[in-house]
């Protein structure tokens, strides 16, 4: 599948008017992360903000977009089959948004204004589906260009304000989306990017036998389990696991391997920076941020089962293309012998 280079994206951001805004989501983090990778890649730093579209949200929008969102997720997972596969709930949002039952979006209108951009990049389509709602009711003279923070086809792209949308930029071909797209709308494929501190990785490998484990944001799946999958596997292996703000399941690890000196276990942290500084292998749900930063990296990466559609893209990209590996005990068995194996000895000619 032929892709764009970070050059190509970088290109394409010196075409966009500034001053530029970028609106990301906290659902679940890794589109805020991305959203800072893209803020990276604008050269005019003074001209481009950042901002989370829940913090200028009202609360019944907040309560369904994260709230209602973060525990379908969490304790009943095999509804969002439903929802990601069923048109019923995104065009039931967008009925009623686009109706007489609409919300208050007056926050995000006067930041916008605020601000003042010429250009609007939304990060996944949870932005720029209440982005393209201001500009409907509103208007105003920005542009407005969605990015698929995914590697394939969502329903939830279906669902936004399309005749509002002047572009859009995807890392997968467009013949490969079913959105109603404009005749008029200019379409770039490009490489996601991650921050350049993950990039600066690559040259720099972990610690041999040094694994992370991350369950993304909000600390989800079978953690004390799959950590005790991974230690029995090699018991000189040296650990550190993120549970996000789960504190049940930082609190359960702490209390299944608090008397390990090889097992590390964190709460919230700001960033994997400094983590995948000191691993040479990642264990992770297929969420957008981090296997672009794993991969930027150049560290190892074993997939565990995510969301359904979204990660399921995700995870098959990663596959294909990131030398990524289901997690099963028997796989990582074989990489942990490999990671044993002496390294090979360098001849001179």
């Amino acid at each position: 599948m032929p892709r764009a280079s970070a050059f190509d994206l970088e290109a394409i951001s010196a075409r966009l008017p500034p001053p530029v805004l970028i609106v990301s989501t906290v659902v679940g983090r890794g589109m805020y992360s991305l959203g800072e990778a893209f803020r990276e890649r604008f050269r005019a730093f003074d001209e481009v903000e950042h901002i989370a579209v829940e913090d200028y949200l009202p609360a019944n929008a907040v309560q369904e977009d994260l709230r209602r969102y973060r525990f379908i997720s969490s304790r009943m997972p095999v509804m969002l089959n439903l929802v990601y596969r069923v048109p019923l709930f995104y065009y039931r949002k967008y009925r009623r948004e686009t109706s007489g039952r609409a919300s208050d979006l007056q926050a995000l209108q006067q930041k916008i204004a605020a601000l003042n951009p010429r250009t609007v990049l939304c990060i996944s389509h949870r932005p720029a589906f209440w982005v393209s709602l201001v500009k409907r009711r509103a208007g105003g003279r920005f542009e407005l260009w969605g990015v698929l923070g995914e590697f394939g086809h969502t329903l939830g792209w279906r669902y936004v304000c399309w005749d509002q949308i002047d572009g859009f930029l995807s890392p997968v071909d467009r013949a490969q989306l079913k959105y109603p797209f404009a005749e008029s709308l200019r379409f770039s494929q490009i490489e996601l990017p991650a921050r350049r501190a993950y990039t600066g990785l690559a040259a720099r490998p972990g610690p041999a036998k040094s694994v992370l484990v991350v369950c993304g944001y909000w600390g989800q799946g079978p953690i004390v389990r799959l950590v005790r999958t991974i230690v029995e596997a090699d018991a000189g292996l040296r650990v550190t696991v993120v549970c996000g703000d789960n504190t049940q399941a930082a609190a359960a690890a702490r209390r299944a391997f608090g008397n390990r000196p090889n097992v590390e276990i964190h709460d919230v942290v700001d960033g994997l920076e400094a983590l995948l500084a000191e691993c040479d292998c990642v264990v992770t749900k297929p969420g957008i941020s981090t296997i672009l930063e794993a991969r930027a990296a150049r560290r190892k990466i074993f997939l565990l089962r995510g969301m359904p559609v979204a990660e399921d893209n995700n995870a098959r990209h990663a596959l294909r293309y990131f030398d990524a590996e289901w997690f099963t005990k028997e796989s990582f068995q074989r990489w942990c012998r490999r990671a044993a194996e002496p390294a090979p000895l360098q001849t001179g000619r």
